[in-house]
């Protein structure tokens, strides 16, 4: 059974109790989470057992403000939550998880061992990104109506008194190593279109990095080491001229700040918001400005966005494929697939009634093929705001929708011998928190 078939997962704010996709209703589940909501200050959860899941995964949902537990051996839905406000991005490393909370001006920290909330560390404005060095000590975040990058520690909840200064930070890469942290700001506000800045996570020292080989620089992807990363210049997309992909070497810049970066030729590429690295393949998705439009050899959409692969060897690009249109802020790779996830997509009318295509690709590397798959068209909105593969199987966790979808990854579609979960609100984030 298609996940076309099965009952929209949508219609919930429209019924309190629904057919699920096995033919029985879900009544149990929601009795539990009534509880749960109804009881005290509405987070009992936060001082419940363990689960006693040895393969855990959680998901934010921002409509609940709430963090479910997920088996992800049985792809079952745990009964225990834990409370965070609004709850979005969420991010994890050697047993700490922090939270992005989008409703209050605060990061919520969970210990993975205990699975509790442990502290919160309470913001001058609300956040928009996070990140997290890789030992778990440290939790970074972008204030960008502000232009502070704040952090704390996740082992005693301290917010530093320190104030890092950037001018509309908007997103946060972190280093293989979480030596180094790159910021950048938005490129909306026209601010810094030639630059980027990289923080030493150990001083806080920030240095600038500015070139006019950047235009629009909007992201990063890291490559073998903590100071050698792919700098994603946004180009037209965000009202500059040309998308490339820089490379930068800044090794030298904090032991000399008079040593310069080692700044590459820019690749030019038709867009590029979003990457991931491969090997020495650098899969680059983004939106060119115009947009593709269809269908056709071209594009097989009504509009289209573009995937490139850039050989990190040779320095030089593939003929461009195309994928869904969008903002494009999401990548996975898992099982020769890539995953690329956009929001605010074109959305085309799907091959059966009530379907549609929405902001999802599959690009298959060995093949080559690229799938768009189809989902129901009554659901809200089709963003796809988070990836999850998970260790040792063949299923990744999508959340599109607000919604929860497990795709097999030997078929490039929702997995048909899997009851989907069903999450009451809207999810937005999802990570694995056991190998």
């Amino acid at each position: 059974m298609s996940g076309l078939e099965r009952s929209d997962r949508n219609n919930k704010k429209r019924s309190k109790y629904r057919m699920r996709p096995n033919g029985y209703v879900s009544v149990v589940w929601v009795m539990a989470l009534a509880a749960v909501i109804g009881c005290g200050s509405g987070t009992p959860s936060q001082t419940a057992p363990l689960t006693g899941l040895s393969k855990r995964v959680l998901v934010t949902n921002q409509e609940a403000s709430l963090v479910h537990f997920v088996d992800a051996k049985r792809d079952q839905l745990n009964v225990k939550t834990l409370s965070a406000p609004g709850a979005a991005k969420i991010v994890t490393a050697n047993g700490k998880t922090v939270v992005l909370d989008s409703t209050v001006n605060a990061l919520t920290v969970i210990d993975n061992a205990t699975e509790a909330v442990t502290f919160t560390l309470n913001l001058d404005d609300l956040p928009v990104d996070v990140a997290i060095t890789t030992d778990g000590a440290t939790a970074f975040t972008a204030e960008r109506n502000l232009g502070e990058i704040r952090f704390g520690t996740t082992a005693d909840g301290n917010l530093s008194p320190q104030i890092l200064h950037i001018p509309n930070a908007r997103r946060l890469v972190m280093s293989p190593n979480g030596s180094k942290l790159l910021v950048f700001s938005d490129p909306q506000t026209q601010a810094n279109i030639t630059s980027f800045f990289v923080i030493d996570t150990a001083s806080k020292g920030i240095i600038e990095i500015t070139s006019p080989s950047f235009d629009q620089p909007i992201t990063a992807v890291f490559g073998t080491s903590d100071t050698q990363a792919f700098i994603l210049n946004c180009g037209a997309e965000c009202g500059g001229t040309a998308a490339s992909v820089v490379s930068v070497d800044f090794s030298g810049v904090f032991s000399n700040p008079a040593t310069p970066a080692t700044i590459g030729t820019p690749i030019p590429v038709p867009a590029a918001t979003a990457g991931l690295l491969n090997g020495s393949n650098l899969y680059v998705a983004g939106t060119p400005n115009p947009a593709l439009t269809g269908p056709g050899a071209a594009c097989p959409l009504s509009r289209c966005g573009t995937l490139t692969t850039v050989n990190t060897s040779s320095l030089t690009a593939s003929a461009p494929v195309p994928i869904t249109d969008g903002l494009h802020e999401k990548m996975a790779f898992t099982n020769n697939r890539v995953y690329v996830g956009s929001s605010r997509c074109s959305v085309d009318p799907g091959s059966t009634p009530n379907s549609v295509r929405g902001c999802l690709t599959i690009f298959n590397t060995s093949t080559s093929a690229t799938t768009f798959p189809e989902e129901s068209s009554f659901r809200q909105n089709f963003d796809v705001t988070d990836f999850q593969p998970i260790s040792n199987r063949n299923v990744i966790y999508v959340i599109q929708a607000g919604e929860l979808d497990i795709f097999d990854t030997t078929t490039d579609a929702i997995a048909t011998n899997i009851t989907q979960i069903d999450i009451i609100g809207k999810a937005i984030g999802v990570v694995q928190i056991d190998p």
